[in-house]
């Protein structure tokens, strides 16, 4: 098995990240189970996987074709912008009567600012963090092919993000930490980007790597859950995020050999069409489904809540990959850009 096999199952793994996201959203979800709550509560992990995925692909990219950076850039922008406009404005608008956010929020979460400058009504983080990261990969793509060593180099710029986490967190800038906490993981995607261009195979050396690596995220595991005492003015903190620096890896290797080697195409058709649809499925989970105590003066079934999550996870999904195809019908991307150049 090569490195390949993440470009081969990546709108799978992006399918399963969908899933991993909407669940943690799910905040009050109880499964029943202990297990099974802790996995749902740490469904943030799901971003983890997008951000791998997308320098990897995006590293792919740059790797075949030279581009500009601002053609690179104004491609990202088509392909997210649409869509996102479309779902945003509409949904700060309603905040705006709903909960009297001020107009300036759709200024603000139109630039891709909302989650900078922390305005009232501010949009999930996600699309301005993978905005940054967008920018960065050019940058980052130019640094590891100079390289003569990329292990190397993408053990030393993972140290440098684990480093300015710690410098945010003392100082107290917890607000910022939703994209710091994944610029690790970003420069993993990185470097997987390479060897996927290279058709590395995962060999025993990898292996064995892997699976050392992620025995040092259940040992990070463990340290972040115990209690943690510090001396004065410092404490080392050990948020439970870090940890799918340790495992983000293993756990898609792990998902494409089973996706290669077991019969699962059963599984893999509907994970593949989520992670299609993925940037819109997002949309409308991150604004509408939000509103879970409005939506529940409309559908409530009980204290657990499972009946309601699984209803809302079909309807969310369902509306996510229609507005998609919609959007590929109309062809909304191509009539903005014939717009915009006229």
């Amino acid at each position: 098995m090569g490195y390949r096999v993440l470009s081969r199952y990546r709108s799978e793994l992006m399918g399963v990240a969908m899933l991993w996201v909407m669940c943690f959203h799910a905040i009050d979800l109880d499964l029943g189970v202990e297990f099974l709550n802790f996995l749902r509560a740490a469904g943030f992990g799901g971003v983890d996987i997008f951000i791998l995925l997308s320098a990897m692909g995006l590293t792919m990219s740059l790797g075949r074709r030279k581009q500009e950076f601002g053609d690179f850039m104004v491609r990202r922008l088509w392909r997210i912008m649409p869509a996102y406009l479309i779902i945003m404005i509409p949904y700060t608008v309603f905040l705006h009567f709903y909960e009297a956010v001020p107009w300036s929020s759709v200024v603000w979460n139109s630039l891709l600012l909302n989650y900078w400058v922390r305005c009232p009504g501010s949009f999930n983080w996600y699309i301005c963090g993978a905005m940054t990261f967008y920018v960065l990969t050019p940058v980052f793509y130019g640094l590891f092919s100079k390289s003569r060593s990329r292990e190397r180099t993408a053990a030393l710029w993972i140290a440098v993000g684990l480093a300015l986490c710690q410098l945010i967190m003392q100082e107290g800038y917890w607000a910022y930490v939703d994209v710091f906490y994944r610029f690790s993981t970003f420069c993993l995607g990185i470097l997987l980007g390479f060897y996927v261009l290279q058709e590395r195979k995962v060999g025993k050396k990898d292996a064995v790597f892997w699976a050392v690596w992620l025995v040092l995220g259940l040992f990070y595991l463990s340290r972040s859950m115990a209690v943690r005492t510090g001396g004065e003015g410092f404490r080392l903190q050990l948020p439970l995020c870090h940890l799918f620096l340790f495992t983000t890896v293993p756990m898609c290797l792990t998902l494409c050999a089973a996706f290669e080697k077991l019969p699962l195409n059963w599984l893999r058709k509907p994970l593949a069409k989520v992670g299609e649809c993925s940037l819109e499925i997002y949309l409308f989970n991150a604004s509408i489904f939000t509103e879970v105590e409005l939506l529940r003066k409309f559908v409530h079934f009980g204290p657990s809540n499972r009946l309601y999550y699984l209803i809302m996870f079909a309807v969310n999904i369902a509306l996510g990959i229609g507005f998609h195809h919609a959007m590929e019908k109309l062809k909304i991307e191509k009539r903005l850009k014939k717009l915009v150049s006229a």
